[in-house]
């Protein structure tokens, strides 16, 4: 009976203090008399992270026996600070202005996790906070009923006089507030003051709208959000491979068609056709294995396969297979094209071929099995050494090395096969960097191994001992291969004709939006791709908005074309003076006629030439089919020359960019080497210097590809079209970033500005191509377009240099306030990696 009538007097006893910590690590006692200070605030930084930050102050007198110890060393004895604060943070003391306070500050951050409804899973300092039905909670000492505080409150404060508690919620609506606080302030504060105990504030908020979603994914939607992030990188390389089938089976049935009953279609059509085919499955190889890795991953988490899977070696061992497969169908081609030239010619009377000899097939053998040994002892043996009790630290990462070698082996094999194809002029340049720069960024991740290796905090990470993971890693950096690929189809499918057809103009889009924009971007930690869907979208809308007829092809060359163009506005300003002289009155009508009778002949003749009505009725001078069709004989031909002179002009905007992207972030990091300490940063970097070069030339590909569907009768107007997706693009995602409250994506005006600057010089230098006359330098060339503009007087050169002048403008304004451009480049998946890692081996919900 006694017991239950001790409980029952403690539960009729109002005010019950919070359970104070420990005395005995307060040596000195208790001070006689103290204050504190403390506050709290609840505000997400960066990409979906709430923190919760205290800041506390404590105020002892100057006799106290601890004040010495305090002010020993100018930090603090650490026992005397716990006997005035919680554990955590680093604390500083101080005294106050008359000498008579010792005032000690302490200033703790904790992420905040969802633990669910109960206490104790994030505090900071003298404040914690749950998470429950969607709503956070907040509390200064929290406790459940009946249960005591789950922050301890530190044996000095006993007696303190809590002068002041703060709770700032900066970015959300209060739910709920008890008690009523002394003071609300703007900006979502609430002040209590001079309490003899502390106040039970609790402060209840709740959860944003992309919280409450990573709070799902987190707790519920992991396969979802595995899903969705496959789907917002494989999403747009779908669409691609369906086109590509489209192509594909086109063209088998265009050579069918073409072939006909008893024809052998040896033709240079029917080659032309079968290498057009080759090349369209080569790509579909190559996006076969650049997705195959998110794809097991997928597959691996759906069916809950991923422990077991990784720890008997199949997912490293399919990585190792995907990267053979190229390996083994490139040896599996050497070998029968051997054997076929080994092999004796077919005659009349023996129209088919004999069968291979016993040596020859021995020696085809031969290289397939050596071929199998080379994959086997590159990519198997080395994970076996994984499994030892205690493996060397080399034997660890032999993996990835291993893995390395085979990612270059396979992307040099489809680099080379692909560049071996036949069907026609294929630019040099694209030849050259298929052969070297893909294997060479394939070559990048042994760097990566050397620099998570040197870089590491103790262990090393998962993604350089797994094969798996480390292909997963990579195929993020592969679209560069994809680009070229695509150029290649480009020139075999746009070979035919001069004009760009359906497919040829959505392969320019894909090939647009792979090679510029690229994907996929997070929103409330789930990626979607949705720079690269509103690309895809945005710039078909636009060509179709502003479709014009395509001039008709004048028969001559485009000198021949440009010397006409120089004739006629001179003849056309020779009729213009005869006309103004004759309604002044100063010849009569038959002195009109007999000079301005050869200069209208001559020019009807001009306008025949070129197959332009004589009579100028359909309104197009020669000026106007000379600059709308380009100063190429084909659509292919102008945008080789367009890609040739955005590289020379895009060179200061890609050194610019790439400056400006890693000189900062938006995760406040600054500097190159500090990024490059992250074992994720040597990917970003090469990712950002990849497309930082790679951008300018696709999108003077592009503009000189659609050049002759473009709007707009002079070169610089054209340029608004791609400049105008891309911003619809980036916008997009920048949008959607900001409207959700997602850390905002900056320097999409910037690269805005940029490419319409670099397009827009492109453009001038084109149209001063086609209308070039005579060889010389770029003076000489520069000489007619401008005459053309006519700059300094009032025309169409005025509108140049004003939209030019606003674009440095711009620029300027964002380099004066400072700009922050992050990578472009997907960080969020890559920094997931060693969650993955944690996933496949069945550690994610510890």
């Amino acid at each position: 009976m006694a017991p239950l009538v001790v409980a029952a007097l403690g539960l009729l006893i109002p005010g019950a203090g919070p359970a104070l910590a420990d005395g005995a690590a307060c040596g000195f006692g208790p001070p006689r008399s103290a204050w504190v200070e403390t506050s709290v605030t609840i505000a997400e930084r960066g990409h979906d992270t709430p923190v919760l930050t205290s800041t506390t102050r404590v105020g002892v007198p100057r006799d106290w026996a601890g004040s010495a110890a305090l002010l020993g060393d100018g930090s603090g004895d650490v026992s005397t600070v716990g006997c005035l604060l919680p554990d955590g943070g680093t604390p500083s003391v101080t005294t106050s202005d008359d000498g008579a306070e010792v005032v000690v500050q302490s200033t703790r951050e904790t992420r905040l996790e969802h633990y669910g409804p109960r206490w104790g899973g994030d505090s900071a300092g003298l404040w914690a906070s749950r998470e429950s039905g969607g709503t956070w909670f907040v509390a200064l000492l929290p406790s459940t009923a009946g249960a005591p505080p789950t922050v301890d409150l530190p044996p000095g404060l006993a007696g303190a006089r809590w002068r002041t508690v703060v709770v700032k919620m900066p970015e959300s609506r209060v739910r709920t507030v008890t008690p009523l606080p002394s003071q609300v302030l703007p900006g979502g504060t609430y002040v209590w003051r001079d309490g003899a105990t502390p106040p039970r504030v609790e402060v209840a908020v709740p959860l944003s709208a992309r919280a409450a979603f990573q709070r799902w994914v987190d707790l519920r939607g992991q396969n979802a959000l595995t899903v969705a992030t496959y789907l917002a990188f494989a999403l747009p390389y779908l669409l691609l491979a369906w086109l590509l089938v489209l192509l594909h089976r086109r063209a088998g049935e265009r050579r069918a068609g073409e072939r006909g009953p008893g024809d052998r279609g040896s033709g240079d059509r029917g080659s032309g056709d079968r290498g057009e085919r080759a090349l369209v499955r080569i790509v579909l190889g190559a996006l076969a294995a650049i997705t195959a890795a998110e794809a097991i991953t997928v597959v691996l988490v759906l069916t809950e396969a991923g422990f077991a899977a990784h720890m008997i070696g199949l997912t490293d061992g399919a990585a190792i297979a995907i990267l053979a497969a190229p390996l083994c169908a490139a040896a599996w081609r050497w070998a029968r094209t051997r054997l076929r030239r080994a092999g004796p010619a077919p005659t009349r009377s023996a129209p088919t071929r004999s069968a291979p000899t016993r040596s020859e097939l021995t020696a085809f053998g031969a290289v397939v099995l050596a071929g199998a040994v080379l994959v086997a002892v590159c990519g198997y043996a080395p994970l076996s050494m994984r499994y030892f009790p205690s493996p060397a630290e080399p034997a660890v990462v032999a993996s990835g090395v291993a893995t390395a070698l085979l990612l270059t082996g396979a992307a040099w094999a489809v680099a080379v096969r692909a560049a071996r194809i036949p069907g026609g002029r294929t630019p040099r340049a694209v030849r050259v960097l298929l052969r070297w720069s893909v294997p060479g960024l394939a070559l990048l991740t042994l760097a990566f191994e050397a620099h998570a290796v040197v870089v590491r905090e103790g262990s090393l990470p998962e993604v350089t001992e797994s094969p798996f993971l480390l292909l997963r890693s990579v195929a993020y950096l592969m679209w560069p291969l994809v680009v070229l690929l695509l150029l290649l189809l480009l020139r075999l499918h746009g070979r035919r004709t001069e004009t760009v057809g359906p497919l040829t103009t959505w392969l320019v889009v894909f090939l647009f939006v792979v090679g510029t924009i690229r994907w996929p971007g997070t929103y409330a930690g789930m990626p979607v791709p949705l720079a690269a869907l509103a690309g895809l979208a945005v710039l078909p809308l636009l060509l179709r908005l502003t479709r014009r007829a395509e001039a008709a092809d004048p028969g001559v060359s485009r000198r021949r074309l440009a010397m006409i163009v120089e004739e006629y506005r001179d003849l056309e300003a020779r009729e213009k003076g005869l006309r103004r002289r004759w309604a002044a009155g100063d010849m009569d009508d038959d002195a009109f006629h007999r000079e301005n009778g050869p200069v209208a002949d001559r020019i009807r003749g001009l306008r025949m030439e070129i197959g332009l009505d004589p009579d100028r009725e359909d309104g197009i001078s020669p000026l106007d089919l000379a600059l709308s069709r380009g100063p190429g004989v084909s659509w292919w031909a102008n945008a080789r020359l367009a890609a040739r002179y955005a590289s020379y002009v895009g060179a200061p905007a890609a050194v610019f960019l790439i400056w400006a992207t890693w000189s900062t972030d938006s995760r406040g990091r600054d500097g190159w080497l500090d990024r490059l300490g992250d074992p994720n940063g040597f990917y970003g970097l090469a990712g950002d210097l990849i497309g930082g070069l790679l951008i300018w030339p696709v999108a003077g590909f592009v503009l000189g590809a659609l050049w002759r569907r473009l709007p707009g009768r002079r070169g610089y107007l054209k340029g608004a079209v791609p400049v105008l997706a891309y911003a619809a693009a980036t916008g997009a995602h920048a949008v959607l970033n900001n409207v959700i409250g997602q850390a905002p994506v900056r320097g999409s005006l910037v690269r805005v500005l940029l490419l319409f600057l670099v397009l827009t010089v492109v453009a001038v230098l084109m149209d001063a191509r086609a209308l070039q006359t005579r060889p010389g330098g770029l003076a000489s060339r520069l000489t007619p377009v401008a005459v053309v503009y006519r700059l300094g007087t009032a025309g169409s050169g005025i509108a140049l240099i004003v939209a030019q002048a606003a674009a440095i403008l711009g620029l300027w304004s964002q380099l004066r306030n400072g700009i922050d451009i992050t990578s472009q480049v997907d960080t969020s998946t890559q920094a997931s990696l060693p969650a993955d890692a944690q996933l496949l081996q069945g550690r994610a919900g510890d």
